[in-house]
């Protein structure tokens, strides 16, 4: 259904194994209870027994007797299923590790034969290389470079008139996967054994990952395809007074909206109980799509932003949030969609501000390691592409505590929406984040509390624009 959540932590499973061990500590703390009060019981049966003040109340020895084995058997039963319960925990968050480790195993595999086949096809197309210089020569032409536009144009536009070609759960899941096999394709077309492969990739050391082919993409798109530049923030219109947002329906509907033109970052300042300045910080998403343009919500800055590099859009956002009077250390919560949501996850894992909480919504932030201690949230539909452009989401110690809210925003025809990019648009994320807001999952409680503590009474809100600035 359109409107069913499902929350998980982005794993193979539905097994909320948090649950499990929390419902096992629970019992364990039922079993000592249950013995201090069988022990109670027994205490004042004895005290019928002996006691001459208490003989009046002997009566109730029977009873006593009772209720202290009672509660001695149900300690026993609790310690006895408390355990039980551990054990299932740890077996479904044993099983979850290794099914996730053997499906990443047989990506990289597939992606490295992938590599390898395209380097193959390479090496024996070496023959027909004046003929593609021909080629070349030719498209360079005015006229069969219009006739390319054409096609291309006729191409995109089939794509946004039907958008169940992309908009659809399966396809997404299928980039998904390409995506998260992309460096063990690169390393196959390279002529990387496949020993070394395994060795630098996300199974071994790690060298080798998306970041990687993100910085290979940045250099192979040439040096004014997707050069970052300077960035110059400014303060956009006046301060005004605002409240802490109530919900997160509330908090998705300040994200600034994404235009040419407009501002891109918004900063509010607020007074946490503690005394301590807390900021809510909230940050648009890809502006500009093509290249050589005054936005650095571009994809420059997309590119860069998956290799972990100086994106134009994260100097913008650092910048702003300085103007506004955030220092090192402060207590910030992140709210970020798309691209903004890929450099709120950049700010959060550089643990240069005590971040409380990271909410994304359709992000590719997916393999970006925030933190355990932040709330983390990613808000994903079903039918969104984008959030699979990030590959599968960073395991290991960081990231684990990652929550992902995801629906499905259409039916079973997709094609029935107006545009391609109805899935990923912030109007349908704002719908999605008032379903969480009614939603009673247990697992959503840490975001009600993050909430909760970004701060209290009137704050202050201040909206910043960022330009690139180019030489010449």
């Amino acid at each position: 259904m359109p409107d069913a959540l499902t929350v998980s932590t982005g794993g193979l499973t539905s097994v909320s194994t948090e649950e499990f061990f929390a419902f096992a500590s629970a019992l364990d703390v039922f079993a000592a209870d249950a013995t201090d009060w069988a022990h109670a019981a027994s205490i004042a049966r004895c005290l019928t027994e002996w006691s001459t003040d208490a003989a009046p109340y002997g009566f109730a020895e029977p009873a006593l007797l009772q209720a202290s084995r009672s509660l001695a058997e149900a300690s026993e039963c609790a310690e006895r299923l408390g355990s039980v319960v551990q054990e299932a925990a740890n077996a479904y968050a044993d099983g979850e590790a290794r099914s996730r480790e053997a499906l990443g195993a047989m990506q990289a595999f597939a992606g490295f034969l992938v590599g390898t086949y395209l380097r193959n096809l390479v090496i024996g197309a070496l023959p027909l290389l004046p003929g593609l210089i021909l080629t070349a020569t030719v498209m360079k032409q005015p006229a069969m470079r219009r006739a390319v536009a054409v096609l291309g144009g006729g191409l995109a536009g089939g794509l946004v008139q039907n958008p169940g070609l992309t908009a659809n759960p399966a396809f997404v899941g299928m980039v998904r996967d390409v995506v998260s096999a992309a460096d063990d394709i690169l390393m196959g077309f390279s002529g990387t054994s496949l020993p070394a492969a395994r060795f630098l990739g996300d199974e071994g050391t790690g060298l080798v990952g998306l970041e990687t082919v993100a910085g290979a993409a940045i250099i192979l798109g040439g040096r004014h395809a997707f050069t970052e530049t300077p960035v110059r923030t400014s303060r956009h219109g006046e301060v005004r007074e605002t409240r802490p947002p109530a919900s997160l329906a509330e908090a998705a509907r300040r994200i600034p909206p994404t235009g040419v033109g407009k501002p891109q970052i918004t900063v509010e300042k607020y007074r946490h109980s503690s005394g301590a300045d807390s900021y809510a910080v909230y940050i648009a998403g890809t502006t500009d799509f093509g290249g050589n343009s005054a936005e650095p919500f571009d994809m420059a800055s997309n590119l860069a932003a998956v290799a972990d590099s100086d994106a134009g859009a994260y100097t913008a956002t650092l910048d702003a949030m300085e103007q506004a009077g955030v220092q090192p250390g402060d207590r910030v919560s992140l709210f970020g969609h798309s691209q903004g949501g890929l450099v709120a996850a950049r700010i959060a894992e550089s643990e240069s501000f005590d971040t409380q909480a990271l909410v994304t919504f359709g992000s590719p932030s997916g393999q970006v390691a925030v933190p355990d201690s932040v709330t983390q949230v990613a808000v994903e539909h079903a039918e969104d592409l984008v959030p699979a452009l990030g590959g599968e989401p960073v395991d290991g110690a960081e990231g684990r505590d990652r929550l992902v809210v995801s629906r499905a925003i259409f039916d079973d025809t997709p094609s029935g929406a107006d545009d391609a990019g109805a899935a990923h648009s912030m109007d349908g994320y704002e719908a999605t984040a008032a379903l969480i807001d009614d939603s009673t999952d247990s697992r959503l409680t840490g975001l009600t509390e993050a909430l909760a503590g970004i701060g209290s009474g009137a704050g202050a809100a201040q909206a910043f624009r960022a330009e690139r600035v180019r030489s010449g």
